[in-house]
């Protein structure tokens, strides 16, 4: 029993390191009154209620609060204090890297009553100077990406131009040789959850990890002014962040495939091997890519998180097989030269 203890906390304590690892954001604003002055000591409470989060603050001596490295998803910021009725603001999205300000315009009142608004962000994120572009989950699924390889995404960004690398290769031989306003390939990070996935002893231009495309909930590429405390590289900075599980049990399962018997021929395979006009045998292609996604709480009936709360996880597994077959374009000797006969040479 001992044993089976031990194994249990060792396993948990993986998950909470996975949850650490998670890429974050920044929420910040400042608590008013309707006359724009601030209002020192507010109790702020930041949630996300999927996720059961919730970060206690306490406004400062201008009426400003910070709610720092913050996991990514949908929250709630609510406020209240002495002398004002308690203010709710909902629909707030807070993705990957993101600094975003809500402030809370508090009303006089008795403080029994309670005021909801509906978030209103601006399109434009006015706290950093950082140039990004942020792909979301949904948009992330649905896009057609070569070989379900995320580095693809990156390729959508204005200024990236691809390194001739081929996206349908992923895994220890494959390259994300991209280059972004023109810096060299090598300058880029790759970042999964908060944790470099660039492989250094490849130069620079490839990934250790390639993900489960549905494992991903968001992918954001700084390409300039991003924050210093990233570091490291000179050119972009690529964060991707994996799916976590929720207050519900989600899942998904797949199958792609790509077959030589859905394809047209190979044109050099048509003009190299028969006459003109004849169809040469199809070149051997067969690929599938196939896998499952389930997340959820953790818990045990009447023992533990039997509200299903505050402990969750996430497990994504994906298997590739690849058949295929290559065209190979080159001169050989004819017949009659393996014969001692070269009077078929150009003079």
């Amino acid at each position: 029993m001992l044993h089976r203890s031990v194994e249990f906390m060792v396993v948990c304590s993986f998950w909470v390191l996975g949850v650490m690892a998670q890429d974050t954001a920044t929420i910040v604003g400042l608590a008013t009154d309707p006359s724009g002055a601030a209002i020192p000591g507010a109790e702020v409470s930041v949630s996300n209620a999927q996720k059961g989060f919730v970060r206690e603050l306490t406004t400062d001596s201008a009426g400003a609060y910070t709610a720092a490295k913050i996991p990514i998803g949908n929250y709630t910021v609510t406020a209240q204090a002495r002398g004002f009725d308690k203010i709710v603001s909902s629909g707030i999205v807070l993705t990957v890297g993101q600094t975003l300000r809500v402030d809370l315009q508090m009303r006089i009142g008795s403080g029994s009553q309670e005021v909801t608004v509906a978030a209103t962000v601006a399109g434009v994120e006015t706290e950093t100077g950082t140039i990004s572009d942020v792909i979301t989950g949904s948009q992330v699924t649905q896009l057609n990406l070569n070989g379900r390889n995320f580095t693809n995404l990156a390729t959508l960004i204005p200024g990236a131009a691809p390194g001739g690398y081929d996206p349908s290769n992923v895994g220890v031989l494959a390259s994300s040789g991209i280059s972004f306003n023109g810096a060299p390939v090598q300058y880029n990070s790759w970042e999964i959850d908060g944790t470099n996935n660039t492989d250094q002893g490849a130069g620079g231009t490839a990934n250790m990890v390639y993900p489960n495309i549905d494992a991903i909930a968001e992918f954001r590429i700084s390409t300039s002014k991003y924050d210093a405390s990233y570091g490291k590289n000179a050119g972009a900075l690529i964060e991707v962040v994996t799916k976590s599980g929720t207050t519900k049990f989600h899942g998904t399962m797949f199958e792609f495939l790509r077959n030589d018997a859905l394809d047209a021929n190979d044109w050099f395979a048509n003009r190299e091997i028969l006459p003109a006009g004849d169809t040469a045998p199809k070149t051997p292609l067969k690929r599938n890519d196939f896998g499952f996604t389930i997340g959820g709480p953790l818990f045990i009936p009447h023992h533990y998180n039997s509200d299903k709360t505050k402990t969750f996880f996430f497990w994504a597994e994906e298997w590739r097989k690849n058949r295929q077959g290559t065209i190979i374009n080159q001169t050989v000797p004819t017949t009659r030269m393996r014969q001692g006969d070269f009077s078929e040479c150009n003079s």
